[in-house]
């Protein structure tokens, strides 16, 4: 048995779902897309700025001559959706479910590296999981994990598209696998149902209009977008949804991508007045843990004002109060949202005490459409 075939077999053994090899030639191609893609502002802040260096494995590891492309998958079968208007609930991403994907496929790819260095005392690897500077996308199409969606997803024949992918990058010649064929066809479902029109044509996202970028993001939301996010907590997973290779697709149901300390479906109010210890305790072993809990507040404000349930008046003029202006700002904004005059007292009680430029104007447009409103 060549190496190649045992390392697939010890992957598929510590729990990783598919294991592919290419080689570690540069991706020219996806560097000439990303170049494009940055000078017309539509790539992800997400992506390192050295596009060299991330389609390039040999940038990464100069002796390398093969990479080895795992996936695994994160569809887990839970089928309890509550009423989310009714009992105040936003909805996350499957991929926020469970534990921390980076740690999780990290682990296993530890593994694989200890099973490479046995094979081979002198190899010399690098891994990588989404935040590291590869093109993890564009390696797991060349190596035939799966083709490429018109949404830029990865699309596996047994998972679909709900995998994670993590690699590594060896100076190990091995046996490599060949690209498999595009069955997207002529479809465009994922195109027709993007809620904010961010995949501008096949295979071209923009991640300024992505909902799945702008509830990651830092920072004050549009209006117009903190509408079009709906329910959406952190994430949006819309055009997997709609893709006819996911509604068929094969569940993983890997334990450590169940919902463990935060619901699939979180309490608003809960997540609006998360102290920082509770924060960590639901967060830190997730895959929402690196931006902090000041976007999980604001949007969980937003959704309230989506829901437009009366129910959360209350907890949105207490988030009239909270020490950060943020979410002063968009629970302001949801307030307006469900349109109820009799908060106008509140409201103007919080604009004469509130000493931050951006949240009185919030306020104050509030104030004024209530009254326009009357």
């Amino acid at each position: 048995m060549n190496l190649a075939k045992k390392i697939k077999e010890y992957g598929k053994k510590i729990g990783l779902d598919e294991v592919k090899i290419t080689t570690a030639e540069s991706l020219s191609t996806v560097k000439d897309f990303l170049t494009e893609m940055k000078k017309e502002d539509k790539l992800s802040k997400f992506v390192k700025s050295d596009l060299d260096l991330i389609t390039d494995p040999k940038q990464v590891l100069p002796t390398a001559k093969s990479v080895i492309v795992t996936a695994i998958s994160y569809k887990v079968d839970i089928n309890q959706v509550p009423n989310l208007k009714k009992d105040l609930r936003g909805k996350l991403s499957k991929f926020a479910w469970g534990e921390d994907y980076h740690n999780v496929i990290g682990s296993k790819l530890d593994q694989l590296r200890a099973f490479l260095n046995k094979k081979d005392p002198t190899v010399e690897t690098k891994k990588f999981v989404d935040t590291a500077p590869t093109v993890d996308r564009a390696l797991a199409r060349r190596a035939g994990i799966g083709w490429q969606g018109k949404n830029c997803s990865i699309i596996h024949e047994e998972y679909g598209s709900w995998i994670f992918i993590g690699g590594i990058i060896t100076n190990l010649k091995l046996e490599t696998d060949m690209p498999i064929k595009n069955k997207c066809k002529g479809c465009q479902k994922c195109i027709e149902a993007c809620p904010t029109g961010a995949l501008e044509e096949p295979y071209v996202l923009n991640s300024s209009k992505c909902l799945g970028y702008i509830t990651l993001s830092k920072g004050y939301i549009e209006n117009e977008k903190r509408k079009a996010m709906g329910t959406r907590l952190w994430g949006c997973d819309t055009c997997q949804d709609v893709c006819p290779y996911n509604q068929e697709a094969k569940s993983g149901n890997h334990v450590e991508f169940q919902p463990q300390t935060v619901e699939h479906y979180p309490r608003l109010p809960t997540l609006l007045t998360l102290t920082n210890k509770e924060y960590k305790e639901k967060f830190s072993s997730t895959a929402m843990n690196w931006r902090g809990k000041r976007p999980i507040q604001r949007n969980a404000a937003i959704i309230m004002g989506n829901l437009k349930n009366p129910k959360a008046i209350s907890y949105l003029i207490d988030g009239l109060e909270d020490p950060k202006p943020i979410v002063r700002a968009h629970s302001a904004w949801a307030l307006g949202e469900i349109g109820d005059d009799s908060i106008v007292i509140d409201l103007r009680k919080a604009l004469a005490r509130e000493g931050k430029k951006r949240v009185k104007e919030e306020i104050r447009k509030v104030i004024n459409q209530l009254l326009d409103g009357c």
